[in-house]
């Protein structure tokens, strides 16, 4: 009697763990889904109140943004974010078709050779694909999305 009491509460013990792990799954999948769907005003607040979460006090302008930056908080935002995780962005192929400018993945689109520490790309500052982008991707990753996860997120946020 004992053994099969001991079994009934392994698989009891099993099927719990399984039925919370699907309900993290779908809270995850819902939270990705909700970000990649967010209008432009509302993901640059968030991905704003995350920068300054993550990077308290930050002195911005020793970047030494170029006025293109500045053309909204968006951009801004778009930007911010460049500079702080470019390997992050460079993760990412960008949907607005810009290879055809030697782009090989997101960071070309704010910084030059899509690495920082060197110039800036102006193209990012008038293309909302790109700030929005690099928005979501940076949300991803703070709610602890791995790669693979922000990469179909991302392909379903721009039907590819």
């Amino acid at each position: 009697m004992r053994t099969s009491k001991m079994v009934i509460l392994i698989y009891v013990i099993i099927f719990s763990v399984l039925l919370v792990g699907t309900a993290f799954s779908s809270d995850k999948e819902k939270e990705l889904k909700a970000i990649g769907e967010m209008r432009l005003k509302e993901l640059t607040n968030r991905a704003k109140a995350a920068l300054d979460k993550k990077y308290p006090g930050e002195d911005w302008e020793r970047y030494k943004f170029p006025k293109f930056v500045y053309i909204s908080d968006a951009v801004q935002t778009g930007y911010k974010i460049a500079v702080k995780r470019p390997e992050l962005l460079a993760k990412f192929s960008c949907y607005c078709f810009c290879e055809g400018m030697g782009h090989k993945n997101l960071a070309y689109c704010f910084l030059e050779k899509g690495a920082a520490g060197g110039n800036f790309d102006d193209h990012a500052s008038t293309c909302n694909v790109c700030f929005a982008q690099a928005m979501m991707a940076f949300l991803w990753d703070e709610m602890g999305a791995a790669d693979a996860e922000m990469q179909k997120a991302m392909k379903e946020a721009y039907g590819k």
